[in-house]
């Protein structure tokens, strides 16, 4: 689980200094968050820089542990797959979080577009083993995206980057596995 510890460090140590500045808003613009317009003014660097940033612990608690739990998929996908599957997906999520913004100077950050991409992946695995025939994988399955609606019904939540890492996410696995 390289990857996922080399991420969740990444991300950890962000947060910190962000934190440390008495503006972490403005740290993380400096850092990398997703502004849709200074992405359509050609700074694309942060479709992937804002992945890795999260202003509240809280925020950033929560990603980290799904991606902890989810981080077994290393193992299945290898090292490089996965980092492609979550890399892609952060990207896909805030490719379509830019295209879909009605005010190009809302700031979001975060790495759940990517975690949704590894979701997605985790679903394509489980369909193309046949593991969804198991009442208690299918029973899991089905709670965890209950659990995942429920967040985007939450207020601040950047719906279009979950779905574009959940697209990212299928899209590459299906062609992976």
């Amino acid at each position: 689980m390289i990857i996922t510890w080399i991420t969740i460090a990444v991300c950890v140590v962000c947060s910190i200094v962000m934190n440390r500045s008495p503006y972490p808003l403005d740290q993380a613009v400096k850092f990398g968050a997703l502004l849709p317009l200074r992405v359509k003014r050609g700074e694309y660097w942060r479709l992937i820089t804002a992945g890795f940033l999260h202003l509240q612990v809280g925020h950033l608690l929560m990603n980290m542990y799904s991606l902890y739990n989810l981080g077994d998929l290393e193992y299945v996908f290898g090292s490089l797959r996965y980092a492609v599957i979550l890399l892609v997906s952060v990207i896909g999520g805030n490719v379509l979080a830019t295209w879909l913004s009605r005010d190009d100077r809302t700031v979001s950050l975060g790495i759940s577009g990517g975690l949704y991409g590894l979701l997605a992946a985790y679903m394509v695995l489980l369909f193309k083993l046949g593991l969804l025939n198991s009442p208690s994988i299918r029973g899991s399955l089905i709670r965890t995206l209950i659990v995942n609606l429920l967040i985007n019904l939450m207020p601040n939540v950047s719906r279009q980057a979950h779905a574009g890492g959940f697209i990212a996410g299928f899209v590459l696995a299906m062609l992976m596995i």
